[in-house]
């Protein structure tokens, strides 16, 4: 492919799919307004299978070695769990507080009762690190791939422990996460996509054809992300058109909780110096929350608080456009990383 070519494919890319994203939001929100019958099952049901799409393709990537190496990489690991457990949650909660308490509040945009339940809300976003699409945004973003994969699988277990001790710390109540909930996830969205990414990868890798192969299900993880998304704004968009103050407060708290969480995970990873790849998946799963999770403990521990339920529904609706927007930054910081290389090498030569 020529150099006008690729520039043509990449800005291609970069335009149309910020649009068809909106697309699939306004979409998603207009069916749920027009079409509320079977509205919750549209969510349980379309959400794993859209899952199960966008994270398969990253999946036949994936080499079981290079897997194996990451697993027992104790030290990245162990970066990844005190970044995680250790600074996210009560950097959520500090954000969430000030917003809530020192300029909503004050602001007269809330009143007390809704200011505690919007603080509680977003405290269960901060407490259950993603063990899911974190890792299509780790792929999308050019990330360590089997790196992610291995975090995934540790957070699957470590948040079984730490997430009822972190909500009673900072939410002041006891609640049980059950176990069950977190396998459940990890066999929809670990276990069952690895296993189809390494049947395909061994059954076709060394066919001539693979690579394009490897493009069509790039294709396909784009669909489904977009499927995705419609089915979440469908199936969840009613916090949006009930509630629509409370979405843009919610939002801005995420917006900045997100890339202070990311930017601290990977530059933090980039300060010990580790590289590009693996600073991005070390970012992407401090930065990324298990929605399911929260939500199922605003539905078990604080239903009669709405409120509370309502903030968690909203996470879901704006974590994908902001990971988004956060694969849009990484991209350019790898090209400019990429550059500088570049020129050195150039330096170097001369």
């Amino acid at each position: 492919m020529t150099e006008a070519g690729i520039s043509r494919k990449i800005g291609i890319r970069t335009i149309l799919f910020p649009v068809f994203v909106v697309i699939a939001i306004i979409a998603g929100l207009v069916l749920g307004f027009k079409v509320k019958a079977g509205t919750s099952d549209v969510a349980t049901y379309g959400i794993p299978i859209g899952l199960f799409f966008m994270i398969y393709p990253a999946m036949t990537k994936v080499r079981l070695n290079e897997l194996g190496k990451s697993l027992r990489n104790f030290k990245t690991v162990g970066l990844m769990v005190l970044l995680n457990y250790a600074i996210a949650p009560f950097l959520v909660a500090g954000i969430a507080y000030f917003f809530i308490y020192e300029v909503y509040w004050p602001l007269n945009l809330i009143g007390p009762n809704v200011a505690s339940q919007m603080l509680v809300g977003i405290i269960l976003l901060g407490v259950a690190p993603c063990i899911a699409m974190v890792m299509v945004w780790t792929d999308l973003a050019h990330g360590n791939l089997p790196l992610g994969v291995s975090f995934v699988a540790w957070n699957s277990i470590i948040q079984v422990i730490t997430t009822p001790f972190l909500v009673y710390l900072l939410a002041r109540t006891s609640v049980i996460v059950k176990p069950e909930l977190i396998l459940e996830s990890v066999i929809l969205y670990l276990a069952l996509p690895l296993i189809a990414g390494v049947i395909t990868r061994r059954l076709l890798q060394k066919k001539n054809y693979f690579s394009r192969v490897l493009n069509r299900l790039g294709s396909v993880q784009t669909v489904a992300l977009l499927f995705t998304i419609l089915v979440i704004f469908w199936g969840e968009g009613f916090g949006i058109i009930d509630t629509p103050s409370l979405v843009w407060m919610v939002g801005i708290v995420m917006l900045i909780f997100y890339f202070l969480l990311f930017q601290t995970g990977y530059l933090t990873s980039r300060r010990l110096r580790h590289n590009y790849p693996d600073s991005t998946a070390i970012g992407f799963t401090v930065s990324a929350r298990d929605f399911e999770v929260s939500i199922a403990i605003a539905i078990a521990a604080f239903a009669v608080y709405p409120y509370v339920v309502i903030t968690t529904a909203i996470g879901p609706l704006l974590e994908i456009p902001l990971m988004l927007f956060l694969v849009w930054v990484q991209l350019g910081r790898e090209q400019k990383i990429n550059t500088q290389k570049r020129l050195s090498s150039m330096e170097i030569g001369k």
